[in-house]
């Protein structure tokens, strides 16, 4: 339902999505503020919450795909990872990389950086336009209690006056609660925001997760997806407490589900990589993190991963941009040289301690 006094929905078109987005993704907003108007933004959420409400809290796409991870807010890493995919075969009408490929994002879209409401509104306009190319995961971010306090809703207090903010952020956080929490990628890849979970006996555990789910404590299932860590060493699992929430779980519990489930591998985000992506236990868990420059004082680069057809593995990275450069030309890895607006990091919240305690990952 709509806020009082607000105007009615109208329903888009697809040539003004289409025009919308292509506005949105011009590298003149990488980093510096759409203006967004509280009706534009509760129309998109009225519809994505539709789309949303269809899906099962596992849903599947088949290969090629690239799986993106965290991005917490970093809308430049966005746009450059999707200028990375562009197609550039014909210099006079360069297709752009979100249309070129299908992709699967695997949750924490805001907190922590500059611009949430751009990441997450431009993914919330592909998904309507193009639903099956793109598949939104929820992260742990993706909840009232977390986003409340890491950034979010700052930003929106920030950019609408507070009656609005508030509207909107009781709204975007109804829309993360339909949000599927994993994906299954080729009939044997496994993706999901923070780890598999030893309760879980089969994927209809996953698809039978009902939503909206409001809080993930209330499933076991569920808040492990969105919230576990592996641990090498350990044997079986054990609380996580370093997160004060889910588990850490071992290679062994790892393997067994693996096995019962027939998985090749699985995929998952949540944690930081200076190198933007890691392995675990013989490169049949990688954790995947795309936003760089994630902490104020680390440069680390950002991944995606690339899954071709016939399911062999590779990765684009994205290097740390130089705040020292800034209004300069820089060149980027994986994509067109630009001018590097405004880069200066903001960071909402605070550190998150869990890399810390990371340890035998091993790199390919």
């Amino acid at each position: 339902k709509s806020p009082p006094g607000a105007c009615p929905p109208k329903k888009r078109t697809g040539k003004g999505l289409t025009e919308l987005i292509m506005t949105m993704s011009s590298q003149r907003y990488s980093g510096n503020y759409f203006d967004y108007k509280f009706n534009d933004i509760l129309r998109v959420l009225i519809e994505i919450k539709e789309v949303f409400r269809n899906e099962k809290a596992l849903v599947e796409c088949q290969t090629p795909v690239v799986i993106v991870g965290d991005l917490h807010g970093q809308y430049h890493d966005l746009l450059r990872m999707f200028n990375s995919f562009n197609d550039n075969s014909q210099p006079d009408n360069i297709r752009p990389g979100f249309l070129t490929s299908r992709y699967v994002f695997l949750g924490d879209y805001v907190d922590r950086g500059k611009q949430s409401i751009e990441v997450v509104m431009l993914l919330f306009l592909l998904k309507i336009k193009f639903n099956k190319a793109f598949l939104l995961l929820r992260g742990n971010h993706e909840s009232k209690s977390i986003n409340r306090v890491y950034g979010f809703k700052a930003e929106l207090e920030e950019r609408f006056d507070k009656g609005d903010a508030s509207k909107l952020f009781h709204m975007f956080n109804e829309v993360f609660t339909y949000m599927p929490l994993a994906c299954l990628v080729g009939g044997s890849i496994l993706c999901m925001h923070g780890g598999i979970s030893p309760k879980l006996k089969s994927l209809d555990d996953i698809r039978e997760i009902p939503k909206p789910l409001v809080d993930p404590n209330e499933n076991a299932i569920a808040i492990d997806l969105l919230w576990a860590d592996p641990m090498i060493g350990l044997k079986g699992s054990k609380p996580n407490e370093v997160r004060g929430v889910s588990v850490h779980f071992g290679e062994d519990v790892l393997e067994e589900i693996m096995q019962r489930l027939g998985l090749t591998l699985v995929v998952r985000g949540h944690q930081m990589m200076m190198a933007g992506f890691r392995c675990y236990h013989g490169r049949k868990l990688v954790t995947i993190f795309t936003a760089t420059s994630y902490y104020p004082d680390r440069q680390n680069t950002g991944a995606v991963m690339v899954v071709s057809r016939d399911g062999r593995v590779g990765f684009k990275f994205l290097t740390p941009v130089d705040d020292k450069k800034n209004g300069e030309s820089v060149k980027l890895a994986n994509c067109q040289e630009r001018s590097v607006i405004d880069s200066k990091k903001i960071f909402r919240g605070a550190h998150d301690d869990a890399n810390d305690y990371d340890t035998g990952y091993l790199v390919f």
